[in-house]
């Protein structure tokens, strides 16, 4: 019994680590696919978490912390495909999120996916900033846009129109 259960915790720490070097290789090669569409389009972007984001206009609010409810106007599209629009959220209208006080690469039911939330973090109230996303921290295999594809490096517009409440700390 006792070598059954050591090959079972062999197997299980074996799966662990060939999931970790292949989440390590796929965010490597994410990072090396935006800073060459970074470099090749003369962006000069900031890097925040291994997301990296231009201010296009300061806000003169609050910063956002996690823990924060906001309400956002943004768009997306994918580096391979900059200017195809694959969602918005825009004009009049804006859609309400909740940042988890530790980010989290669990999303829906009003928490983004993981790479969003980091890049709220470098946002304050009132700007605008536009958002590099890996694939790791997005949909990863999930095919989405009109290409269907997969690991699609993510570019968010977004405006930070309101902090609308603040998670109180004790």
């Amino acid at each position: 019994m006792k070598i059954f259960n050591l090959l079972i915790s062999v197997f299980i720490a074996a799966v662990a680590l060939t999931s970790c070097s292949k989440d390590d290789a796929q965010i490597d090669d994410d990072i090396a696919a935006i800073k060459e569409y970074l470099s090749s389009n003369g962006i000069n972007a900031l890097e925040s978490n291994k997301v990296y984001y231009e201010v296009l206009t300061e806000g003169t609010g609050e910063q956002c912390v996690s823990g924060d409810t906001i309400a956002v106007k943004y768009k997306v599209s994918t580096i391979s495909n900059p200017d195809v629009v694959f969602d918005q959220i825009s004009d009049n209208k804006a859609v309400v999120f909740f940042l988890p006080e530790v980010p989290t690469t669990s999303s829906g039911a009003g928490v983004p996916i993981y790479g969003f939330q980091l890049g709220m973090l470098t946002m304050k109230e009132g700007g605008i900033s536009r958002f590099y996303v890996p694939s790791s921290f997005a949909y990863g295999s999930n095919a989405i846009g009109e290409e269907n594809e997969q690991y699609a490096n993510l570019i968010f517009e977004v405006e930070l129109c309101e902090i609308i409440h603040r998670e109180k700390k004790h």
